[in-house]
């Protein structure tokens, strides 16, 4: 091999989206490699990326990386990448069911003639194939409720995010947006001759190095492209490292990704938008004012947050304790807001108590699906850009109001039956902290939600419960629900109830959870315990977001 030549086995380079999913022979899942795994947040997060990007015309906006393997029957095997393929192929499919003039246009990018351009895991292949390759299915599967196991679930709710997300997208726009997505998505394509050498690259690109977050690019694009002195630029390159030295990389990642929005209302589109980033700063002040000033407030606000270290008075204790809950939620679409109420008003104690529980109940209400995904992103913004205005945020219009149609959406979704394992899981953690001397605990804790009615029923459980389907749901309600140990959980199982007791309550070392002390008084195991003791649950909640008045403040 001389200089300069690329290594034996392997080729680098740049793809569309087009380009990458018409490759002769297909792309191939192999069976060793995990299912899909995206959640909704992450195809929402790449549909809105994909869509800012189409809307301010980016010449490419760049999705990443994919590593390629040719086997032997002349395939591609792909060893990175799955994720994003998989979902904008459905992106693709979605797009061709509802614009049957252009069907054909997008269905050459998702099979060649009677084979499918992505194949998946013989597990999921078929179902695949069936829901989203095969023409004039994927509004049926973005309806469909049936039970699956957690890849063809994640899937058909994929498929539900991509509706939700692109339904009042009219069908001009559609189209232009799916074409931009075709030709301006693009990727860094390796293909390797051998599995060895494409998980090489594959772990050197994951693994080795510190993780890139963008900070010195933006840090260096900022200082230099707004015309400082040269004391000033090295006096801005200080303060810049200082603040920086108050965080782990991703966290001042995560603070720089939110400065746009905080500044100007405005997101970064891609972690390489220099210019959204600069405009956002010049938008409101400067270099000068961003470093000296708004950068350090916004930074000790985000490290006050992380380390539950909320000064606000006498409110204090409230504030951090629905600070700790709302970090369990997976999007943080909430923080932005928070960060600016604290830049600003940390100092006002009784607005900042009603402020955070505002913002608790509406990120709930945001995780539970309450609040139309669409109007979700513009009423944080206005939560952000009026921090100090009660009455937009508050009241009949108010960002953070629920309208009395989500309220009653609330009510009826905390009363639902709950099979998916996350968000009942979840929920419970944030009736924990609801409860009187309850714990603070996180979603990486050991502690897991154990049925007392078992999902899966046994004789002693049959007896008592005879309706299968009322069982089920009965299974589900918060009501037959507890927190205990992984151990717990498993030593608990499907036994009868006087046995689950003393695993709960005598298992020597394992911390008594109040929502589990709660059934300390329940001798027996009945619908009517489950149901009234749902009830009053659910009541602990709703008094604690302020959806109802507490008993004691009806009292007085």
């Amino acid at each position: 091999m001389g200089f300069g030549e690329t290594p034996i086995g392997l080729v680098s380079q740049i793809l569309n989206l087009a380009g990458v999913l018409m490759r002769k022979g297909g792309l191939q899942v192999p069976r060793y490699q995990r299912p899909y795994t995206w959640t909704e947040r992450e195809v929402r997060e790449l549909i809105r990326d994909l869509w800012g990007a189409f809307e301010r015309q980016a010449p490419f906006y760049f999705i990443g990386q994919i590593v390629l393997i040719r086997n032997t029957r002349a395939k591609f095997e792909i060893s990175d990448g799955q994720q994003r393929l998989a979902t904008t192929t459905m992106l693709m499919a979605y797009t061709r069911d509802r614009l049957p003039g252009r069907a054909k246009h997008y269905q050459q990018l998702i099979l060649d003639g009677a084979q499918p351009r992505l194949l998946l895991r013989e597990e999921d292949a078929g179902f695949f194939r069936g829901f989203v390759q095969e023409p004039g299915h994927m509004m049926a599967l973005a309806r469909d409720n049936e039970p699956r196991s957690d890849s063809k679930e994640l899937i058909a709710a994929a498929a539900r995010t991509i509706e939700m997300e692109l339904q009042d997208v009219d069908d001009r726009e559609l189209d232009a947006f799916m074409s931009y997505v075709a030709r301006a998505c693009t990727l860094n394509v390796v293909d390797a001759d051998e599995r060895g050498c494409a998980q090489t690259v594959f772990n050197t690109l994951n693994k080795r190095g510190s993780p890139l977050s963008g900070a010195d690019i933006l840090k260096s694009d900022l200082i230099e492209n707004s015309k400082l002195s040269e004391r000033e630029a090295n006096a801005a390159a200080q303060k810049w490292e200082q603040i920086e030295d108050m965080f782990e990389r991703e966290d001042f990642a995560v603070l720089l990704g939110m400065m746009p929005f905080l500044l100007a209302g405005e997101r970064i589109l891609s972690p390489g938008d220099l210019a959204a980033f600069r405009a956002a700063v010049e938008k409101t002040g400067g270099v000068q004012k961003f470093l000296f000033d708004q950068l350090p407030r916004y930074a000790a606000a985000l490290r006050a947050i992380l380390a539950n270290a909320i000064d606000v008075g006498q409110a204090s204790a409230e504030v951090n304790r629905r600070v700790w809950v709302m970090k369990q939620v997976r999007e943080l679409d909430w923080m932005p807001a928070a960060i600016a109420f604290l830049a600003e008003h940390a100092g006002e104690h009784e607005r900042a108590r009603r402020f955070f529980r505002a913002l608790d109940l509406f990120t709930f209400a945001c995780e539970l699906s309450v609040v139309d995904n669409r109007a979700q992103r513009s009423r944080y913004a206005r939560a952000v850009r009026h921090v100090g205005d009660d009455k937009m945020l508050y009241g009949p219009k108010g960002a953070l109001e629920l309208t009395e149609k989500e309220q009653m959406a609330f009510f009826a979704t905390l009363n639902r039956s709950r099979k998916r394992d996350r968000l009942r899981r979840l929920l419970m953690i944030r009736l924990e902290a609801a409860m009187r001397d309850g714990h603070l605990l996180r979603m990486t804790d050991d502690v897991t939600v154990e049925h007392v009615l078992p999902k899966s029923g046994g004789a002693y459980w049959e007896a008592r419960f005879p309706d299968k389907v009322r069982r089920s749901d009965a299974a589900h309600l918060l009501g037959n629900l507890v927190l205990v140990t992984h151990a717990q959980n498993t030593l608990a199982d499907t036994k009868p109830y006087p046995e689950k007791r003393k695993i709960f309550f005598n298992t020597p070392g394992a911390p008594i959870h109040q929502v589990t002390r709660d059934i300390v008084s329940i001798d027996e195991w009945t619908l009517n315990a489950i149901e009234e003791r749902h009830e009053r649950l659910v009541r602990i909640l709703c008094e604690d977001w302020g959806l109802v008045r507490s008993d004691a403040s009806q009292a007085a």
